[in-house]
């Protein structure tokens, strides 16, 4: 039983290895539902752990090897084949490489989180799946036949680019995002989880492909909001 955390870790990397595969080999629907699987076995792995009572250094470290590969590296390998499909960027061979600044700072975020004291109730700083979750979000849209009219608007080199570096940027820094960990199905004292909750449904109903970036855009304006106006904001 005090296994089964590190085998659900280890099906988290396998699945962001696999990603990367199929990533390079032409599969991009595939590489979507890699790393929806990378998400679901981190957010099982965790749970375990703690219904089993078995957390331990090893699972957190073993936890954040895999993360690098499924939410650091993957993510990279996406804004590679994002930024390498773009109309004239032959002529700068060296650009797509620019995605991979997005795996460097994840991976810095993750060793830095090993050794932070965190709180429940924040991170700090913006957690590596949920900046795994928007660039799923753009790599949906480039390859989604449906938002082809719109494709356009999110895959340029000015997204891309400013995204990358955004998201690099707002892992490492210290601004608070809160904590999707809830008790219980109470409104108080979960205000500001139950209405992002409400606001990615009505995302998903209205926007759908194009609502996966833009939650993590609303969980990143919601947490800058909530922190701001609160009299204990932390540090």
């Amino acid at each position: 039983m005090r296994m089964i955390p590190n085998l659900l870790t280890l099906l988290n990397l396998f699945s962001g290895c696999v990603g990367i595969v199929l990533a390079f080999t032409g599969h991009p629907f595939g590489v979507i539902w890699c790393i929806g699987l990378s998400l679901l076995f981190d957010f099982l792995d965790g749970l375990m752990a703690r219904l089993l009572n078995q957390q331990h250094p090893l699972g957190g470290d073993l936890d954040s090897l895999a993360d690098v590969v499924s939410f650091g590296v993957l993510p990279g390998v996406m804004y590679y084949h994002m930024i390498r499909g773009l109309e004239g960027i032959d002529q700068f061979a060296w650009l797509p490489f620019a995605g991979f600044v997005f795996t460097l700072f994840g991976a810095y975020r993750l060793a830095r989180f090993n050794v932070m004291h965190g709180s429940e109730n924040f991170f700090s700083g913006l957690p590596i799946p949920s900046a795994a979750i928007f660039v799923t979000g753009l790599y949906w849209i480039d390859h989604s036949a449906s938002c082809a009219s719109c494709a356009s608007a999110f895959i340029n080199i000015y997204v891309l680019l400013i995204s990358s570096f955004f998201l690099s940027y707002l892992m490492i820094s210290s601004v608070p995002h809160f904590s999707f960990k809830v008790k219980g199905v109470g409104w108080k004292g979960q205000e500001i989880q139950w209405i992002y909750l409400f606001l990615v449904i009505l995302f998903a109903l209205f926007l759908k492909e194009v609502a996966v970036s833009l939650a993590i855009v609303l969980y990143i304006f919601l947490s800058m909001a909530y922190f701001s106006f609160r009299p204990n904001r932390p540090t």
